[in-house]
């Protein structure tokens, strides 16, 4: 996919019943953004949800830390893959963000409206600042860990500094990256819940149902 004067990694997958379309950011260049995905992305499709996965950096830009955690870059570039996305497919948009991806996401929330809904997996969401995350109208889901109470901490510090619906929910232990029994089908609903409008009361923290 361009990107400027670069190209990323891409994976699109429409299901004949596509109602909505997920850009899933990671930093992780062409690497999977988590062991949740595999599990994640089929129950997406079967339920209508559309998935692009997103590689924000490249192989080469991978080994610099420094553009790792480069918020505003990554989130540049997913506006732009946001609006080939709408070109290519005149559907509704959404953002699920791991890593930095979670920050990016949210960042570039923050400059369009028409975003359907965020989902931010663990990651460094705080990193998109509190001008930025004030400025976010989608509704947005913080999911973490159970076994992470710093990345619990960090998604609570966020949604502190946000002005549109948001919901924080802990999954029983799992890991920071979301890893641990259950978690991958935890994940997997959590997403599809919040992006087909199946949301709990937001502005509060709530452990997982299912693990709970």
């Amino acid at each position: 996919m361009p990107a400027g004067r670069t190209h990323l990694t891409a994976g699109l997958s429409l299901p004949a019943t596509t109602r909505v379309v997920l850009s899933i950011a990671h930093s992780a260049g062409g690497g999977r953004p988590g062991s949740w995905y595999e599990y994640t992305a089929p129950r997406l499709h079967r339920a209508g949800i559309g998935t692009l996965l997103l590689g924000l950096l490249t192989e080469e830009e991978r080994s610099d830390r420094h553009k790792l955690f480069d918020v505003v870059l990554l989130a540049r570039r997913l506006e732009t893959a946001t609006q080939w996305l709408r070109q290519e497919t005149g559907l509704p948009v959404g953002y699920v963000g791991s890593e930095a991806g979670a920050a990016a996401a949210l960042r570039a929330a923050a400059a369009d409206d028409d975003i359907r809904a965020v989902v931010s997996l663990a990651g460094r969401p705080e990193l998109a600042g509190p001008s930025a995350l004030a400025r976010v109208r989608a509704p947005t889901l913080f999911v973490v860990g159970g076994l992470d109470p710093q990345g619990a901490g960090l998604s609570r510090l966020a949604a502190d500094w946000m002005n549109c619906p948001h919901h924080v929910t802990v999954v029983p232990g799992a890991t920071g990256v979301l890893a641990g029994p259950g978690a991958a089908e935890a994940v997997a609903d959590l997403i599809r819940d919040w992006i087909t409008n199946d949301r709990p009361g937001v502005n509060t923290t709530t452990r997982h149902p299912a693990l709970a």
